[in-house]
């Protein structure tokens, strides 16, 4: 059986990122990467900040399931928010639209999303949600490393809802790798928040449909300190809900009349 093909998108030529900070998210990608091929996947990993790709991803059939890596901060504008605001940094606007315009196709024609970090963030954001610009260092639970940007993530805990697709994927309970200095405030319609950090902050948000598999993760399983299990129970889950559609996909165009 053919592997399922999983656009796999990072912003990796955005002009405004620093030399550590864009060696760092290829390193999570390539990541990610190889776990969806672990997992039986196709990945296909695409520059979202080249704006010679603007529109391809959505005129191509030939992809299964998207899947959205993290990154600098979305631009406020995209959500009512504060363009000013101090702490709001490494914005590529060709990267949100791209990453956006992928999220609302995939949903629009049946295709899984997954979505980690900055990739929680536009799923929420494209489909009508807002941020917290900043998220501060006052809360009990951390998300980023203020000390030490460059350095190792923080890990905490998060309490994950009973019955949830994430749940059925990692139980009730998970620790997490975190490196992130922004959330989702307003949840989109259509959406759900399915796990919460200690502190109150939304760590993960799922389709409300029970039928539409989209599913975003705050934290980072693709993370050296994380769990590997943990990272190839969620793509193993993902690409296996990929794969059926793609089998979907192709026996409808069998079925089709002639």
């Amino acid at each position: 059986m053919t592997s399922p093909r999983i656009a796999v998108t990072w912003p990796g030529s955005a002009p405004a990122y620093a030399d550590w900070f864009r060696a760092e998210l290829d390193r999570l990608t390539r990541s990610a990467a190889a776990a969806v091929e672990r997992a039986g996947g196709a990945a296909v990993v695409l520059d979202a900040a080249d704006p010679s790709l603007a529109g391809v991803l959505l005129r191509d059939d030939d992809w299964d399931g998207l899947l959205v890596m993290g990154g600098g901060d979305v631009d406020p504008m995209l959500y009512d928010g504060n363009p000013d605001h101090p702490t709001v940094s490494d914005v590529d606007p060709t990267a949100d639209a791209f990453e956006a315009s992928a999220v609302v196709r995939a949903r629009a024609t049946g295709r899984p999303v997954l979505g980690i970090c900055r990739g929680l963030q536009i799923i929420n954001v494209a489909l009508g949600g807002s941020l917290h610009e900043d998220l501060g260092q006052s809360r009990g639970t951390p998300h980023r490393n203020y000390a030490d940007p460059s350095g190792p993530m923080v890990l905490h805990e998060v309490a994950i809802e009973p019955g949830s697709r994430l749940a059925r994927i990692l139980g009730d309970a998970a620790t997490v790798v975190s490196g992130h200095h922004q959330a989702a405030a307003r949840v989109a319609r259509g959406l759900r928040v399915t796990a919460t950090a200690p502190d109150g902050v939304v760590e993960a948000l799922e389709a409300e449909d029970p039928g539409e598999w989209l599913v975003a993760v705050q934290w980072h399983p693709e993370d050296a300190q994380g769990d590997q299990a943990q990272l190839d129970a969620i793509m193993a889950a993902f690409v296996e809900a990929c794969r059926f559609a793609r089998t979907g996909a192709v026996e409808a165009r069998e079925g089709a009349p002639q």
